[in-house]
């Protein structure tokens, strides 16, 4: 098998590593060598490959993998509460493309449902909102709030998965194979309602702008994000149905509203301002109590979820249907047994990489 540089720039990547960092607990391998091999200049000797597999718990034959990915600048529409420290996102863009890579093996033995939800461009009468409305009604939510979201999308080709132990500034992204797999990826550890904004946000994403190339110059990312936004409000509290709970809207129906809609209590406040349904003295007034009960960060009650399931059902396809083992699982997607539990099985990361100080 051929050595794949591009595979090491991936697995030191994912590990959140720079070379300085790697090459400090390696005693094989120089970090000028080291540059050297990353950029194919030096050929790797057998005893470096090793030692690099341990130190990254990668099984030594990942990097001999082939592909498309790895190495290759990729864009990511991803949700962030603030702007992510460039190590962190170094990382979590590696992280995605082995989120990539591992589906585009899994789905080469088992088939999952075809994407067939509609692609609509935003332009003229086809505003987000119209459009929300339009993908609610092909997903057959016709009225009241949608009660499996991620079960739905699942049976309309739209993988949704959940990252561990991923950065708190992040929410989520949109990942595709190169079969047009569209994967959702969301941070675990939100609260349910944060799950559910962000899983609609990307759909209006998928739905309206990665089939859509912008090419309009005055259109930025932060238009592209208030798009997905309005699209997601609107997906999950139309407004034909809810306006009439937003007049007069104090802060204790905020409870009951977001219990039936299983949204946040800001993102209600939000639609109702929008709407004009509250004035601007009423919404700052609903905000500040928000910050004045400590919800305006992380709000007290959260809402239920329904589980993704795809992901699961393809594993058990491989073990039962396949006869497949846990080692040769691992070995068919050349990971070891931390990423094997963390990334395939969901099990938040307990394993410490040993990296000298």
């Amino acid at each position: 098998m051929i050595f794949n540089p591009r595979m090491l720039i991936l697995a030191r990547e994912a590990r959140g590593l720079s070379q300085a960092e790697l090459t400090k607990s390696l005693s094989s391998i120089s970090q000028a060598t080291y540059s050297r091999i990353e950029k194919g200049i030096v050929e790797i000797q057998e005893n470096q490959i090793k030692e690099i597999a341990e130190h990254l718990d990668f099984p030594a034959s990942f990097f001999n993998r082939e592909s498309r990915i790895a190495g290759d600048p990729q864009e990511y529409l991803y949700r962030k509460r603030q702007t992510l420290p460039k190590k962190q996102q170094i990382k979590l863009e590696a992280t995605f493309d082995l989120i990539r890579m591992l589906n585009e093996d899994l789905l080469s033995e088992v088939d999952i449902p075809d994407f067939n939800i509609p692609e609509i461009e935003i332009e003229h009468t086809n505003t987000p909102e119209v459009i929300a409305n339009k993908i609610r009604r092909f997903l057959g939510f016709e009225r009241g709030p949608i009660l499996d979201l991620i079960n739905s999308l699942e049976k309309n080709g739209i993988m949704v998965y959940m990252l561990q132990d991923a950065p708190d500034k992040f929410d989520g992204t949109t990942v595709i194979t190169k079969t047009g797999t569209r994967i959702i990826v969301l941070n675990n550890d939100m609260p349910n309602y944060r799950k559910r904004f962000t899983i609609s946000h990307e759909v209006g994403h998928i739905v309206c702008h990665i089939p859509f190339p912008n090419d309009n110059p005055f259109k930025v990312d932060a238009d592209v994000e208030k798009e997905a936004d309005r699209f997601a409000a609107e997906f999950l509290m139309p407004t034909d149905q809810i306006r009439s709970e937003l007049h007069r809207l104090t802060y204790s129906k905020l409870a009951d509203i977001k219990g039936y809609w299983r949204v946040s209590k800001s993102s209600i406040i939000y639609k109702a301002h929008k709407l004009g349904c509250i004035d601007t003295n009423r919404y700052i007034y609903l905000m500040t109590e928000l910050s004045r009960y400590n919800e305006r960060k992380s709000e007290k009650s959260d809402v239920p979820l329904d589980a993704p399931k795809l992901l699961s059902l393809i594993t058990e396809t491989y073990h039962n249907t396949l006869g497949y083992s846990d080692n040769e699982f691992m070995a068919t997607l050349s990971i070891n047994k931390t990423d094997y539990d963390s990334l395939i099985l969901n099990k938040r990361k307990v394993a410490k990489l040993r990296i000298a100080v």
